[in-house]
């Protein structure tokens, strides 16, 4: 999942994108965990991954974890559990 979020520093039209890899079968839920733990409006769902990748990455059913954001690097960041 990718989203745009406004930069706090920036003015109205800056924003920076964030993307989540999150590990639940249904791309609505997917979406939905995404908005609420960003803050965005929208997000676009980018593309399916596999099992596998899920597990290389250290991503357990349910949860969600950032893999690309402009201010962090490395990309692994964090990982979050929602219910």
């Amino acid at each position: 999942m990718t989203v745009a979020v406004f930069k706090e520093d920036g003015d109205d039209d800056e924003f920076r994108h964030i993307t989540y890899v999150v590990a639940v079968a249904d791309p609505a839920e997917a979406v939905k965990m995404t908005i609420a733990e960003s803050g965005a409006k929208a997000a676009m769902l980018n593309c399916p991954i596999e099992e596998e990748q899920l597990q290389r990455l250290g991503v357990k059913p349910g949860r969600l974890m950032v893999v690309h954001d402009e201010q962090i690097d490395p990309l692994m960041s964090r990982r979050r559990r929602h219910h």
